[in-house]
């Protein structure tokens, strides 16, 4: 009985994870950027990583944008394959289906603007779930844990590394620079009087700063014990909710993400190996 409870449990959280990648999805077309949106054709901006050369190379998304009507239908199979794998979370052909479909929005959306996102969690948090084999599952989830780690371990190396935190301006110069728009368009409203106050206090700018290496620093943790992950979890979306307050950063794809984190303990009781 106790693990019929236990399966309950873990199928509705699992349910819940799936519903926020949900949520990112029809935020990402909301805001202009889904596939039906990234239409015409243009120049694309590829990066270093092999993989999109392939996909550029099939003219896989230089077809996409220039048929209107392809991307919306893709948008549509995304959200439909969302509600279908939310409903049977252990069906490993959606998660594959989706795996391959949001990488190649990925992949897309990158290439079609100027600047890189490395916000890739969105399609990652699928990787476990390709896999029939319960052993399988376990390790490919434990790639996963470790690939968020070593993100923000590393976004903290980069910090020290860099000497940002020598300087005790840096924080106020940064958002002074990166606002400099707002300011010039008069944008006005509770962001912009937060930034104007923190570039005016760069000592309470600092602090922030540092408390953000601080977290970031923290998913050092994991590396030896899953006994904080729903902590490391809470404080890394905290730590994202406060840049996209303070910075207008949405870190829309890692939400997700991170909140596999959640899922440490469950996951080490249910794919542990048996299977």
């Amino acid at each position: 009985m106790d693990m019929i409870v236990a399966n309950k449990q873990f199928t509705a959280q699992l349910r819940i994870l799936f519903c926020i990648v949900l949520f990112e999805y029809i935020f990402f077309i909301f805001s202009g950027v889904g596939f039906s949106f990234l239409h015409g054709d243009r120049f694309f901006n590829l990066g270093v990583d092999p993989a999109s050369w392939v996909i550029y190379g099939l003219n896989i998304p230089q077809y996409l944008t220039t048929h209107h009507w392809l991307g919306i239908i893709l948008d549509s199979s995304a959200i439909i394959f969302l509600l279908l794998f939310i409903r049977n979370p252990f069906n490993r052909w959606f998660a594959l289906l989706l795996l391959i479909l949001l990488f190649l929005f990925y992949m897309t959306l990158s290439g079609y603007h100027t600047h890189r996102n490395f916000q890739v969690g969105f399609v990652i948090v699928f990787f476990p779930f390709i896999f029939k084999k319960n052993i399988n599952k376990y390790f490919a989830y434990e790639a996963c844990r470790y690939f968020i780690l070593i993100f923000y371990v590393s976004a903290a190396l980069l910090k020290l590394s860099g000497n940002a935190l020598s300087n005790t301006d840096h924080f106020s110069h940064m958002l002074s620079s990166q606002f400099t728009p707002y300011f010039l368009e008069s944008n006005t409203g509770f962001r912009t009087d937060l930034n104007l106050y923190l570039i005016h206090h760069p000592g309470i700018a600092y602090a922030l700063y540092f408390a953000s290496f601080i977290i970031e620093l923290s998913a050092v943790i994991g590396f030896f014990t899953k006994r904080y992950d729903v902590l490391l979890a809470i404080l890394l979306l905290g730590f994202h909710f406060m840049s996209w307050l303070i910075m207008d950063i949405a870190a829309l794809g890692h939400l997700g993400f991170i909140s596999l984190l959640f899922l440490s303990r469950q996951v080490s009781t249910r794919f542990d190996g048996n299977g």
